[in-house]
């Protein structure tokens, strides 16, 4: 049988093969067919070649020995290959040819009518699989990622790199393209006028990454720690990337910028560059890093107010003062009222970005975070988690008060939004809308609780991805 043959359909019939043409069909031989099968060890069952069957043609004694092989008769009836008797004539064997590809035809026709239903059917089944993943996944990434992650840091040197207008100054980073997101430089001094930072994140070789060219607004009294930030994080591969900074000055004049360094680095890889001069120091400099093809959120800088545009916009923790806890009556009363039985503890963790306050079993624990500056404050929202599984549930509560209102925990009370209870390993969010929106300084409220727990061992509560919304929200 030529390789050709091997793609036709096969008519089997008894020995010797009808002499006749059989359009469209390839005759086989009982015999043949028969030593083309596979036979399975132990079980006895036959397997049937690499063959598309017709039928098998058969004279009656033929017939009769294929009945009477059970191992044959379940290949056939398993595989739908019909039996019939052979035709007597030429005319016959070509009527029964067509008949049985017509047959085949309408078989295939059938089965692939089932196969684009069943595709259609997968294709929606993975569509809405698709469009649930994503809204799941854009759930998640509002109300539980940190959004940023601080990943390198190199600290302010005794060194100044002057920005002249116009001038540009490319520093290597310390992290891949590939979920870059922002990066803070360190203003040395006062500009004394306002202007912009146009950036970019180019490859050390080659054309900038796409869709990364910004600018950042620079008052005229910004000293201290600048953010600057992508519109989105780059994709792809996680390729070196250099930061290109550019500083435009408003008014005309000779005002220049300057930036903080770092120490010396030996490694030259990392060093500042400005116009093609090369700096024994990088920048000083604070990476951030997010999921890849990410928009960066609107992000709050506390040293500003935030404006009354009805946003809503994330506040990190890193960029918060230290917290304090609070007493829970003010110093005038008895020593004893103001320490409780158990152990409790308020921080900051740099490595996971949140605040840890760590509830008490006897009463409420609250923590402070001074010095937040808001325009018409509406409301204010943080995520919340236990951070164990191995301890009991916490009540969590989050507030907010004009600066240095509240100065104990009896205090802090009256100024907290809902309690809100999670199991161990919980998330959750709590909300605080006050009474009348609040303006200028603020300090934040964060509180937590164990009514009625016997013990408040492993109670991690973590309060982190808070959210801000001034004005007609």
């Amino acid at each position: 049988m030529t390789q050709h043959g091997h793609h036709r359909p096969v008519l089997v019939t008894s020995s010797p093969a009808p002499e006749v043409a059989l359009p469209g069909v390839v005759p086989m031989t009982l015999e043949d067919f028969r030593d083309a099968l596979t036979r399975i060890p132990h079980s006895g069952a036959l397997v049937l070649p690499d063959l598309t069957v017709l039928a098998l043609a058969l004279n009656p004694e033929d017939r009769a020995a294929v009945e009477g092989d059970a191992a044959l008769t379940a290949l056939l009836a398993a595989a739908d290959v019909p039996m019939t008797d052979a035709p007597g004539d030429a005319a016959g064997w070509q009527t029964l040819a067509l008949r049985l590809l017509a047959d085949r035809l309408d078989r295939v026709e059938a089965q692939a009518s089932e196969d684009r239903a069943a595709l259609a059917e997968l294709r929606a089944t993975h569509m809405q699989m698709q469009t649930d993943h994503s809204e799941l996944e854009a759930w998640v990434w509002d109300a539980l990622a940190p959004k940023y992650k601080q990943v390198r840091a190199w600290p302010v040197g005794a060194s100044v790199l002057r920005l002249e207008p116009g001038a540009v100054v490319r520093q290597p980073l310390p992290v891949p393209a590939r979920g870059f997101i922002a990066a803070d430089v360190h203003i040395a001094q006062s500009p004394g006028a306002a202007g912009r930072l146009a950036i970019r994140l180019e490859r050390p070789t080659g054309p900038a990454f796409d869709g990364t060219e910004t600018s950042v607004a620079v008052p005229a009294a910004a000293a201290d720690w600048l953010r600057l930030t992508l519109p989105r994080a780059p994709g792809g591969m996680p390729e070196d990337a250099v930061l290109r900074i550019e500083w435009q000055p408003e008014a005309e004049g000779d005002t220049a910028l300057d930036l903080s360094l770092a120490p010396d680095s030996p490694f030259p890889d990392y060093r500042a560059r400005l116009g093609a001069a090369e700096q024994p120091q990088p920048l000083a400099l604070r990476v951030f890093r997010t999921l890849p093809h990410q928009p960066a959120p609107p992000v709050h800088d506390p040293r500003q107010p935030a404006p009354a545009d009805g946003a809503t916009r994330l506040l990190c923790p890193a960029d918060l003062p230290e917290p304090t806890q609070l007493p829970y009556a003010r110093s005038a009363a008895k020593r004893a009222l103001r320490r409780y039985p158990d152990f409790t503890r308020v921080e900051y963790w740099e490595k996971e970005q949140v605040f840890f306050v760590h509830p008490s079993a006897a009463r409420p624990v609250v923590a402070r975070v001074n010095g937040v500056k808001v325009d018409q404050l509406r409301q204010l929202r943080a995520t919340v988690q236990i951070g164990r599984h191995d301890t009991l549930p916490i009540a969590f509560a989050l507030g907010a008060a004009p600066a240095g209102a509240v100065g104990s925990v009896e205090e802090a009370l009256a100024h907290l939004g809902p309690w809100v209870h999670l199991l161990p390993a919980e998330w959750g969010e709590v909300w605080c809308e006050p009474p009348a929106p609040l303006s200028g300084e603020i300090d934040l409220l964060l509180a937590t609780a164990m009514p009625g727990m016997p013990f408040n061992r492993n109670a991690d509560a973590l309060f982190h991805g808070f959210r801000l919304t001034c004005g007609q929200g």
